[in-house]
């Protein structure tokens, strides 16, 4: 029997027998699993009237919430599953993440270490906690906990990512490219990691293997409009203007009307003397604003500079 004949069996069931509670348990869960979450609401609402006292009712209803897009509720129903049931460490786990959700981090942290004083090798705990380490700039404590995590559970990449950005963030970059690349080794497809390490080689001056990784980072995500930036950026950057304008012509495409992308169309046509485009790609440009984050003032004066003077095009991005 699937899912459907089961919900469908089950839906019969309670309207020849209402108070079947049993089966009204088990669709309101059958009802989660398959994302009829309001109709799971509805029989979790009616169970917890007749069991007041049953977390479990409640847990299940704080799944629900956060479903529903309710953290507030989802919190609050928590809250009374583990005031029921005491020191449950999926109740604390869930009930440490609905505060991280409203934004009560320090609730949140509180939890996580209770959840880890009961299992001390839960890496999700130590990873949770180190996010909210990391959200307060404590670097130091945000690496151990990111560490703990790793040593849980070796092949959770979002925990190698997360040590690598604080790593980053500390300066110990190579100690931020080993843990970037086990992340690739873990998860080929993350095309953040293959970014990140961009990055780092563009900060370091390689512009060879930053392109490299820009252009697996977009082989990965056809979307990431920032590595397209970036990579046409580094092409002009590099003098390889004819690369640039094929390729920004390419994201044009793709993508549709961007601000930065065109600047560096101009920037690419301005070396090559092409000042027509330049012109053009100038004023594309500045008519998009959403998506130019090159100083609009400084892009209208460059455009208005060269009109005065066209033989005397602005020399630098």
């Amino acid at each position: 029997m699937n899912d459907i004949q089961r919900f469908e069996n089950l839906k019969k069931t309670i309207e020849n027998d209402p108070a079947n509670f049993q089966a009204r348990r088990e669709l309101a869960v059958l009802c989660l699993d398959l994302g009829f979450d309001q109709v799971a609401m509805k029989h979790l609402s009616y169970l917890i009237n007749v069991f007041p006292n049953d977390a479990n009712l409640y847990f299940n209803a704080g799944i629900c919430w956060e479903k529903l897009k309710h953290p507030k509720y989802a919190l609050n129903a928590y809250k009374k599953a583990v005031e029921l049931k005491g020191d449950d460490p999926d109740f604390l786990y869930n009930l440490a993440l609905a505060y991280e959700a409203v934004g009560q981090d320090d609730e949140a942290m509180l939890n996580f270490k209770k959840v880890i004083c009961i299992n001390s090798d839960d890496s999700n705990s130590f990873f949770s906690i180190g996010v909210l380490y990391a959200k307060k700039n404590d670097s130091q404590n945000a690496i151990k906990c990111f560490k703990k995590a790793i040593e849980n559970n070796y092949s959770d990449y979002f925990a190698h990512f997360y040590l690598a950005q604080e790593y980053k963030k500390t300066n110990e970059i190579q100690k931020a490219l080993e843990e970037y690349t086990k992340v690739i080794e873990l998860s080929p497809d993350y095309s953040w990691a293959y970014y990140n390490i961009a990055q780092i080689y563009w900060e370091q001056k390689d512009s060879k293997n930053a392109i490299l990784m820009l252009r697996k980072t977009i082989e990965k995500n056809k979307k990431d409009i920032e590595a397209c930036k970036l990579l046409a950026k580094i092409y002009v950057a590099t003098e390889d203007y004819k690369q640039a304008i094929r390729f920004v012509a390419a994201v044009l495409k793709h993508f549709g009307a961007q601000g930065d992308i065109y600047y560096l169309a101009a920037k690419s046509y301005e070396k090559l003397k092409n000042y027509e485009l330049y012109e053009k790609n100038l004023e594309f440009a500045l008519n998009n604003p959403q998506t130019l984050t090159y100083n609009h003032t400084a892009v209208q004066k460059e455009l208005l500079e060269f009109r005065k003077n066209p033989k005397n095009a602005a020399k630098t991005i």
